[in-house]
């Protein structure tokens, strides 16, 4: 996953900045579900453009500049703004654009569900890193991972990975040395004095 920049919509001197988000991939899950937003931009579904449009800006000029440029130019421009739809759409959900698609993957013996995946990267928002909600939802799942992977690397600086612990000093099965038993017995002599 990478991350993404706003996507910028304009017409004629209007500007609308959408912004891939977890919020606005549960808007359009809930309405519409990712594969019919899909098809619908790949046939100029006016309505569904609308609608992802919406949910990924709070710029309530983004209707009446959408509506003003298909009146303007009719509804084949909504085939120009394909591309960075697509984009969008794929960044709120987490998905890489340019990516093959994998098969559907299986978690814990349960194929991997849409939701599910959207949930989790909530949890993992409010969760681990403690984010608001309104952060976490403002956030695109690149943004949510990335900063988890953070997370993980300063708490495995600060208190070492299991991979670190794992690995003991001294193995007590390696032969010692006749040198190094002589200084353990005159270190141990040396605290015994010390402690009389």
């Amino acid at each position: 996953m990478r991350l993404a920049p706003d996507i910028v919509i304009a017409h004629g001197g209007n500007v609308v900045r959408l912004r891939p988000s977890l919020r606005a991939a549960v808007l359009l899950e809930n309405q519409h579900g990712l594969g019919k937003i899909v098809k619908a931009i790949g046939e100029g579904d006016f309505n569904i453009v609308l609608d992802i449009i919406t949910a990924a800006t709070d710029n309530p000029a983004a209707y009446r500049i959408l509506v003003k440029r298909v009146e303007e130019r009719g509804y084949s421009c909504l085939f120009e703004l394909a591309d960075e739809l697509t984009r969008l759409v794929a960044a709120s959900f987490g998905i890489d654009a340019d990516v093959e698609p994998e098969k559907p993957r299986e978690k814990a013996g349960k194929e991997f569900s849409i939701e599910a995946g959207l949930e989790q990267f909530f949890e993992i928002g409010t969760g681990w890193l403690g984010w608001s909600p309104a952060d976490t939802w403002a956030a695109t799942p690149a943004e949510i991972i990335v900063a988890q992977r953070g997370l993980v690397a300063k708490l495995k600086a600060i208190h070492g990975s299991a991979e670190d612990n794992d690995k003991p000093e001294h193995d007590p099965r390696e032969p010692v040395s006749p040198q190094e038993v002589r200084e353990g017995i005159a270190t141990l002599r040396a605290l015994s004095r010390q402690a009389q």
